[in-house]
């Protein structure tokens, strides 16, 4: 499978770049596409890396936005990355997640969920442009605490779940199609499934926006699921794609990189070649 949406520890993944088209390579995979959330900072360092191994990556993002109460995924391909309303979105967008990241780690340790100071969080912003939640774990382990990469989910659920519905966004989804296609993007939204009840709707409000596509095939999409998705593609001529949305040791979803996808891209250029 040709997957489109792939995570590295640039945003919260694992993987560094060359560790990712390594795997990429030792499955088989030709081309793929880098999504990482709210940056475009691995994509030179992807794209050489890949060449040499082959590998055709497809410029990607995945950014974050709001739809009234719910935190949307609007995940962008084939992006121009110095486009100057995408990296206005961007400094935006990790401004808000940095301090958001920052204000949890102080209210764990005022709770005593956690005696971790943040400032032992911040040095991840010399290497990357946001912190998330997940760095808190990675900053402790390289100091030495007795965790491995693999407590991420548990770890989330004992200290940052009961805090992590107070997320709010500046920026809407409408914001984050229009940025993309203003960067010569094919905006698709992500993962519906994870809307809640919700889904089918707000996809239909989004078309007029400027959707283009729907992420179809994904690890949590049952068959019933994919149906209803590839009926709205039809209905509104949308794209279907599809990704494992990798992140390294924090997937916890039963899925390695290249299981979920597409079979080809050709649907997707042309849709970018129409832009």
């Amino acid at each position: 499978m040709i997957d489109l949406h792939i995570h590295s520890d640039l945003s919260d993944g694992t993987n560094s770049i060359d560790s990712l088209v390594s795997l990429a390579s030792q499955q088989a995979i030709r081309e793929l596409a880098l999504t990482d959330h709210d940056t475009i900072r691995g994509l030179p360092e992807m794209t050489r890396s890949a060449k040499d191994q082959g590998i055709n990556v497809i410029p990607g993002i995945e950014l974050t936005s709001k739809y009234h109460e719910h935190i949307l995924h609007i995940l962008g391909y084939m992006i121009d990355p110095e486009n100057s309303q995408l990296t206005g979105f961007l400094e935006i967008a990790n401004q808000h997640t940095t301090q958001f990241t920052l204000d949890l780690i102080t209210q764990l340790n005022q709770q005593g969920l956690v005696n971790y100071p943040s400032s032992k969080v911040e040095p991840f912003l010399n290497t990357k442009d946001s912190l998330y939640p997940s760095d808190l774990i990675k900053a402790m382990i390289q100091d030495g605490h007795p965790y491995h990469l693999e407590d991420w989910p548990a770890f989330y659920m004992a200290t940052f779940h009961h805090l992590s519905s107070s997320f709010q966004f500046p920026l809407s989804a409408v914001d984050a199609i229009q940025v993309i296609l203003a960067a010569g993007g094919v905006p698709v939204i992500a993962h519906p499934a994870k809307i809640g009840k919700d889904h089918l709707a707000i996809i239909e409000k989004l078309v007029p926006s400027g959707l283009l596509g729907i992420e179809v095939f994904y690890p949590y999409h049952d068959q019933k699921l994919i149906d209803a998705y590839l009926s709205l593609t039809n209905r509104y001529q949308l794209l279907a794609t599809g990704g494992t949305d990798w992140h390294g040791q924090f997937t916890t979803w039963n899925a390695v990189m290249g299981q979920y996808g597409v079979q080809s891209t050709q649907p997707l250029y042309s849709v970018a070649k129409s832009l």
